[in-house]
């Protein structure tokens, strides 16, 4: 793990290469409700580009998502785009995360409608939250690697918990959840990896865990990644899984479906199954390769009966 500098909870001088890029996200799930919701904010500096992406979503309801982009002059810590804004009130302390616009209706079904990945259009249903996610961990700083450099130069992980308040056209929650909030910077290539797995799983009862792989070359996997359990963290020290996907019509990339996954940190054993409840299709297409992200809500129960929630990025390189 690299140490922690707390000047890496802010902005980044950018690098030469334009595809050089700094980028948060962000995301939640309330048990009680049953609703959760990610979102991301990315800059090119290069360009002076920015984009978002919003979601929210649960088991047995509607997925609503908007992708917006938008510019900016400055590369500095206030972050906004399309009526979605990040706030910071200290390094490494509190964010808040606020939103007031519309998001597209996505249908019920487990496979969010992929015409609902563009910006705010005509199915749409106003949403507003304003929700605070404050650490309840040390941070995670990722293990300095060459084998990164076409993902990310520097990358940091926390859990937090999630709480305020949550409006859907006329119904408000009161939102009282936990989260996990990533911060990446440096060169951003897509298409680098064949495949990439990102994990970030929160539960009320049991450990929190994130994790980042990528393969390279097939098979060949480079891991990152902490639990959070008591009042620490413990670096990753192994992982294996098994997917399940289902073959869907018109789709060139299975669905995922189950996940089972055993890891090892601090000298334990943690092992998980993973339930799909809902993806989301993010696709990034070059010529005729996409890198096809399934983002994935999944129910997760430990074997020892604690259950979580997680957000599971199934990606590959694929040819249409």
């Amino acid at each position: 793990m690299t140490e922690t500098v707390l000047s890496d909870d802010r902005v980044h001088a950018p690098g030469a290469d334009r595809r050089w890029r700094e980028s948060y996200y962000f995301s939640f799930f309330d048990q009680k409700h049953r609703i959760g919701g990610f979102s991301s904010i990315g800059k090119r500096a290069a360009s002076g580009h920015s984009g978002s992406i919003n979601v929210v979503w649960g088991p047995g309801r509607e997925s609503l998502v908007a992708s917006e982009f938008d510019t900016f002059e400055t590369l500095d810590d206030n972050h906004a785009v399309a009526g979605l804004t990040y706030r910071g009130l200290a390094p490494f302390g509190a964010w808040e995360v606020a939103f007031d616009g519309r998001l597209n209706a996505g249908g019920d079904r487990v496979e969010c409608d992929r015409a609902a990945l563009g910006p705010a259009a005509d199915n749409t249903v106003p949403v507003r939250y304003e929700l605070t996610f404050t650490p309840t961990h040390p941070p995670y700083v990722y293990r300095q690697r060459p084998e990164w450099s076409e993902l990310f130069t520097g990358h940091v992980d926390e859990v937090c918990t999630v709480r305020g308040t949550l409006t859907i056209g006329d119904e408000t929650y009161d939102i009282d959840g936990r989260g996990g909030k990533d911060h990446s910077w440096g060169v951003r290539n897509w298409f680098a990896p064949v495949a990439w797995r990102w994990f970030d799983l929160v539960s009320d009862t049991g450990p929190s865990l994130t994790l980042w792989r990528a393969a390279f070359r097939p098979g060949d996997w480079t891991s990152d990644g902490a639990v959070f359990a008591g009042a620490g963290l413990s670096a990753l020290d192994g992982y294996v899984e098994t997917v399940s996907t289902v073959e869907v019509p018109g789709r060139s990339k299975p669905l995922p479906k189950t996940l089972r996954a055993e890891l090892t940190a601090g000298g334990r054993t943690y092992g998980l199954t993973g339930e799909v409840r809902r993806v989301l299709p993010v696709m990034f297409v070059r010529d005729d390769r996409v890198s096809w992200n399934d983002r994935a809500l999944v129910e997760c129960t430990f074997d020892d009966g604690s259950t979580g929630w997680a957000n599971v990025e199934f990606a590959e390189l694929v040819t249409e």
